[in-house]
């Protein structure tokens, strides 16, 4: 009996472990897709190469962190609702209140950390050439720094929240818009269905 038992939660673990790993994908997808199209189509700054890997910021062109950080957010924001999905439809068991802080708050770390990592994969991956020659302008990979509790977003003589860990913002914003996705699916998930209403008051 004792084989038994074992031998069907070890089938239990096998079966599930595919449907773990395709959860895992489907969390993390859509915040790699965000941030790959963040590094694409995000307005960068342009540089005037004066040789050895160094340049000088024309005054005038291009952006200085404000667009690239709001279309981040914009990007961010559509990943969390997906991620918010995926939970939604591949774990009924999270639907129910004690399980609203997970629907939540895994879209929300994984934000964080895709927030976190966007600048250096955008240093990775459109970083301008070292060997520009002089006299040639090349544009600056974009880069994003913190959401809400920073400098940024309150100007160089208010709070810093140095206190806050890294990222937090960015936990709060994927968690906040993860919430809403998950209010809207609990809602019209209730919602009567009409057809059926009507074939009730024709009989």
């Amino acid at each position: 009996m004792t084989s038994t038992s074992s031998s069907t939660g070890d089938r239990r673990n096998v079966r599930g472990l595919p449907r773990a790993v395709g959860t895992l994908v489907g969390l993390l997808a859509p915040f790699i897709v965000a941030v790959l199209v963040w590094i694409v189509a995000a307005p960068r700054s342009e540089l005037l190469s004066v040789g050895q890997g160094r340049g000088v910021r024309f005054p005038d062109a291009g952006v200085d962190g404000g667009s690239q950080l709001l279309m981040l957010v914009v990007l961010l924001g559509f990943a969390s609702v997906c991620a918010a999905l995926v939970l939604w439809h591949r774990h009924p068991g999270l639907r129910r209140p004690l399980g609203v802080p997970a629907l939540a708050l895994l879209p929300g770390l994984a934000c964080a950390l895709a927030a976190m990592d966007a600048t250096r994969i955008a240093d990775l991956v459109a970083s301008p050439p070292q060997d520009a020659p002089a006299g040639g302008v090349v544009s600056q990979a974009p880069a994003v720094g913190a959401l809400f509790f920073d400098r940024m977003i309150y100007g160089t003589s208010g709070p810093s929240w140095d206190w806050l860990p890294p990222g937090a913002g960015w936990l709060v914003w994927g968690t906040m818009i993860a919430l809403f996705a998950v209010a809207a699916l609990a809602h019209f998930s209730r919602l009567p269905d009409p057809v059926a209403g009507e074939s009730r008051t024709d009989r």
